[in-house]
């Protein structure tokens, strides 16, 4: 014979509410990322720049030529986004 037995979900537990330490410590660890997220950016933006300027100084006008680059490659790029979301 089939028996058939019926699901029930089991009851929701009450929510963890946090203590006011773990929530200091929480702040302090989001500022801590937030301030190496701040370093990260800093250092990639001066490696950026060593590197564009050591190509100006190797090649004059080499970053004028970069921008107008990107600047038409970034054109193109949202012309061929335009155009797949019409179709």
């Amino acid at each position: 014979m089939l028996e058939l037995n019926v699901y029930q979900p089991p009851e929701p537990q009450k929510p963890m509410v946090p203590d006011a330490q773990t929530l200091v410590n929480i702040a302090q660890h989001l500022e801590e990322l937030q301030k190496s997220d701040r370093s990260l950016h800093s250092l990639i933006g001066m490696e950026i720049w060593s590197i564009t300027k050591t190509m100006d100084d190797l090649y004059p006008g080499f970053w004028h030529k970069f921008m107008i680059n990107r600047r038409q490659s970034m054109k193109q790029f949202m012309q061929q986004k335009q155009h797949s979301n019409i179709h």
